[in-house]
């Protein structure tokens, strides 16, 4: 990307590193996502979960979940 770039320019990440659709590399610095951290997903999640007082298979359930997207 130049200096003369501005606005919202799609990238994807690609063999770790962020890419445009022309393949010009983008420095990570630059790049803004909507991703939410880690620690809030979990905290959100274990909130929903106590509050509605889920089985614990449904735990469960939410537990390899995590474990699945861990592994990729």
């Amino acid at each position: 990307m130049t200096d003369e770039t501005r606005g919202f320019v799609p990238v994807s990440l690609k063999d770790g590193r962020w890419m445009t659709a022309e393949g010009t590399e983008v420095a990570w610095y630059q790049v803004q996502t909507d991703l939410v951290p880690e620690a809030d997903v979990n905290g959100a999640l274990e909130r929903v979960l106590s509050v509605y007082g889920v089985s614990d298979v449904v735990v469960d359930a939410f537990d390899q979940f995590r474990k699945e997207l861990k592994q990729r």
